[in-house]
Parts: structure tokens; C-alpha cells; sequence
């Protein structure tokens, strides 16, 4: 099962060294799902690209601003638990289930910070986060679709089940991979073979460019080059 599987750190330095278009074209090689699957939408935007590469597996939490009651606080020792638990770097992938994700705030510098020593790298919600300098400063990545200045009444109500994300289904143990560019969930099973579809992207976006800053270029001659419409299809 991906939640008990770990990657290796020849798999970590690997996917920390490519962007996430490449790893994403690559993927389109291996014909392991559908292309309209396996990422996130530009609704859920990196905070900090200066940050680089995020790489982790996913801890799964879903996310509600509790409404004219006290907050349970179950779920939030829930999460340190199975946060602690874990092995190698994690991304915390939190679901907003409140109805209402520009209007509180799921995390700040006091969380990010425990996560980190937790194991956690980074955190990825379709909701709020806050303490933007504080968490940017201490290098914990953050992908988002709203800052917002308060935590409101903010409860977990499940750690660990599957969320669905801007349209994306992601469970725990899944791995992560992210930068400026945004999200992408890499299969465990594409691993082995992700590397040298990695270099066939980049060889032939390397022969793309050398055509196309070439005194030779000519749009019927790209055209040939390119074979539009063979398999795999032209990456952009």
C-alpha cells in the first residue's frame, strides 16, 4: 500500500533535482493514467517558489471552521500523532470542508513549526494559511488558495481519510511533488522508470529549442521534427 511505502534518498535527491512539468510530461510517457488526471489545478498556488522543490508523502486531513460551538481539538492531536508516526518527509494535504476556506486560516508559524519537527516539509489546502514571513523564513513550504489573518474556530474533523482536492482524489501515503508550477502526484509504480522518461523529456525539449533559436527554422520544418500527434504528444 503507498501509506506504508517509503521513498528511497536516491528517490528523494532524484525527484528534488527535476521541476514539476517535467516530472508531470514524464508521467504523460508512461501511460500509467488518464492526462487529465494525477495534479492540481492553478487554484491551489505555491506561497513560496523561491522555496524550490517540495517532495513528501502525503498525511491526508480534512479542515472546518467550527460554527457557534467550542472546537473539538481531537483531530488536531490526531494529526501530531500520525504525523509523528510517519517515516521520511511528509506533506500535510488538508481539505476545506467549512464552506467558507476564505474566512480562516488553518495554519500558521506555531503549527508549521511543530509540523517540521514532526517531519513535515510543507502543507498543500484548498482553504487558508497565515504567518506568511514567519513560515516562509523557516523554509516549510506552502501551497494554498487563500491567505487568510485568522484562525477563526478552526477544527480537523479526519486525519488519514482520502480528500478530494480541486477535483484530484489524494490518500494518505501518496507521494507529492511540487514547486512554482504547482501540484503533482507521482504513482509509487512509476518510479523505477520515471528517470529516463525525465531525460527523454529533457532531450527532446533540448532539440525543440536548439531547432527553434536555429537559422534553419521553419514552421513546417518544427512540424516534421515534432511528429504532431504521434504518441507521446507534444509537451509545451
Amino acid at each position: 500500500m503507498a501509506d506504508d511505502r517509503t521513498p528511497s534518498p536516491a528517490e528523494l535527491d532524484f525527484l528534488a533535482g527535476v521541476d514539476s512539468p517535467t516530472v508531470a510530461n514524464a508521467l504523460e510517457r508512461l501511460a500509467l493514467r488518464d492526462r487529465r488526471a494525477g495534479y492540481l489545478g492553478g487554484r491551489i498556488r505555491c506561497n513560496f517558489p523561491e522555496l524550490g522543490t517540495m517532495v513528501g508523502r502525503a498525511l491526508t486531513v480534512t479542515a472546518t471552521d467550527a460554527v457557534g460551538r467550542a472546537a473539538d481539538q481531537s483531530g488536531y492531536w490526531e494529526l501530531w500523532e500520525r504525523l509523528e508516526a510517519m517515516t521520511g518527509p511528509v506533506v500535510i494535504v488538508m481539505k476545506d470542508a467549512s464552506g467558507t476556506p476564505h474566512r480562516v486560516a488553518y495554519a500558521g508559524e506555531i503549527m508549521t513549526t511543530l509540523a517540521q519537527r514532526l517531519g513535515a516539509v510543507g502543507i498543500v489546502t484548498d482553504g487558508g494559511l497565515r504567518d506568511v514571513a514567519e513560515v516562509r523564513a523557516n523554509g516549510f513550504h506552502y501551497f494554498s488558495r487563500y491567505t487568510v489573518v485568522s484562525h477563526a474556530n478552526f477544527e480537523l474533523s479526519a486525519v488519514g481519510e482520502p480528500v478530494l482536492i480541486d477535483g484530484e482524489q489524494i490518500s494518505t501515503g501518496d507521494l507529492v511533488h511540487g514547486d512554482a508550477n504547482g501540484v503533482v502526484l507521482v504513482p509509487w509504480e512509476a518510479l523505477d522508470a520515471l528517470p529516463g522518461a525525465v531525460e527523454a523529456v529533457r532531450a527532446g525539449e533540448a532539440r525543440d529549442l536548439a531547432y527553434l533559436a536555429s537559422d534553419d527554422f521553419i514552421l513546417a520544418g518544427y512540424r516534421q521534427q515534432r511528429s504532431y500527434g504521434a504518441t507521446p504528444s507534444p509537451s509545451a
